[in-house]
């Protein structure tokens, strides 16, 4: 198995994993430490994009521009903090998370061919956390 594919195949498993997350808060169900494997998973993921495709080079992580950096690293610091928050906080960082991590996923799987593979399985998680999100939101802002 080529590392490329591992490394994509670490990046759907931790969305995945992060959606899952995304229900679990919307149902009432999360702890914090539900995010430990999908947190270990990602950061997994992070390092080895930025071992094989920028070959630790700032230049090469940004060489696309800023806002997919900023959102890659964004929902990547949201990810290894919500395992470490105490629990309202936790589903705060998962919430946030997802929606930063269903932008970077959305747009990288439409950009990228050697991701568009991962279309429908991204799509599915966009539907299904986004709607939990809602729901969690909504629910939330009831008296």
């Amino acid at each position: 198995m080529q590392i490329e594919t591992i490394t994509f195949l670490a990046a759907i498993t931790g969305y995945a994993g992060l959606t899952a997350n995304m229900v679990l808060v919307a149902a009432d169900r999360h702890r914090p430490k539900h995010m430990t494997p999908v947190a270990l998973i990602v950061f997994a993921h992070v390092l080895m994009v930025w071992q094989f495709r920028y070959d630790w080079e700032i230049a090469q992580a940004t060489r696309n521009g800023y806002a997919g950096f900023v959102i890659f690293h964004a929902a990547l610091l949201g990810i290894l903090a919500a395992p470490l928050a105490g629990h309202p906080w936790a589903k705060r960082l998962v919430a946030f998370s997802f929606l930063v991590a269903a932008m970077g996923a959305s747009g990288a799987v439409m950009r990228y061919d050697e991701v568009a593979v991962y279309r429908l399985p991204v799509f599915v998680c966009d539907l299904v956390g986004l709607s939990a999100l809602a729901y969690w939101i909504f629910r939330r802002s009831r008296p």
